[in-house]
């Protein structure tokens, strides 16, 4: 008697804990529908939302004031998340930081995690169709009306991927996908519509733990997580990239114009009028790597 009674209890608890499991399933894809489901070829009076992921302040906030420019504010929206939040003092950032906030560190998971953090809070905006993640180092290049126009022009995401880097693959504990499939992509400029926003935000508790040990884990983990989740990730990605960094030197710089500051973890010293044209023709429209020193010409940036 007392065996039976055991055994019912323990099929109760098991029925109560798939119950739980396929609420969980449903939630999570009516979630995904919904943002299917949104119109987001109207993207006329949608918004570009800046995840700005900084230790403090920006490095330039002198530049993104001049290109937040008040004309635009219905085109844009900001969110931040600081490691230092009580030290910010720039206006921009000042009321924006988001009400979750998450211990981060170089290259640790905890930089994913914020940055989903901020997305999960600006897809609460149905206006906000588009989803940046920059951080305090980087700079825009052009106007915010180009930067707008190019950004919403199409409902596609903007993740650049190449394959490399077998050791950090090995790092993943329980890899869902095989080596040939292993990604890499920059860590910041990187642009999300609103349904690839929201699998990031749904799935973050499922892929977690596996990416938790990975090296550098920005560099990978967005790319390759939405590679599992959207089978149409092709067709809803454009592969091109929108930020200039140290790595593109050699192939816009043959006269060396950028001047950098090796002793400073390679920031920009100094960059010419001639080179950011030379950036701008390969569609960057984000510098990174500057600080408050930089050489750099503010007006001739924001003026196209």
């Amino acid at each position: 008697m007392k065996q039976n009674n055991k055994l019912k209890y323990l099929l109760i608890i098991i029925t109560i804990l798939l119950i739980c499991l396929i609420i969980y399933k449903l939630k999570y894809f009516e979630n995904i529908n919904n943002f299917e489901n949104e119109n987001e070829n109207e993207n006329e009076n949608g918004k570009i939302a800046f995840l700005f992921l900084t230790y403090s302040n920006l490095k330039r906030p002198d530049i993104w004031n001049r290109f937040f420019d008040s004309k635009y504010s219905n085109k844009f929206t900001i969110y931040n998340h600081a490691k230092e939040p009580k030290k910010i003092t720039d206006l921009l950032l000042k009321d924006k930081h988001i009400s979750e906030h998450i211990e981060t560190c170089w290259g640790c998971f905890g930089t994913v995690e914020a940055n989903i953090l901020m997305m999960k809070q600006a897809l609460q905006n149905p206006l906000n169709k588009k989803f940046i993640l920059v951080s305090d180092s980087c700079i825009p290049i052009v106007s915010f009306n180009i930067f707008y126009n190019k950004i919403m022009k199409d409902d596609k995401s903007k993740i650049d991927i190449f394959y490399n880097q077998e050791q950090r693959y090995n790092q993943i504990i329980n890899p869902s996908f095989t080596y040939d499939k292993f990604t890499k992509s920059s860590a910041q400029g990187l642009i999300f519509n609103r349904k690839h926003a929201a699998l990031l935000v749904n799935s973050l508790l499922i892929y977690k733990d596996n990416w938790k040990n990975m090296e550098c884990v920005d560099e990978h983990y967005f790319g390759n997580i939405l590679r599992e989740l959207d089978s149409n990730f092709e067709l809803n990605n454009n592969k091109n990239k929108n930020t200039f960094d140290i790595w593109e030197k050699d192939k816009i710089d043959k006269n060396s114009e950028i001047i950098f500051n090796e002793q400073s973890f390679a920031l920009i010293k100094s960059c010419t009028n001639n080179i950011i044209d030379k950036i701008r023709d390969n569609n960057f429209l984000i510098i990174r790597k500057v600080d408050k020193n930089t050489e750099i010409d503010i007006n001739y940036i924001l003026n196209l």
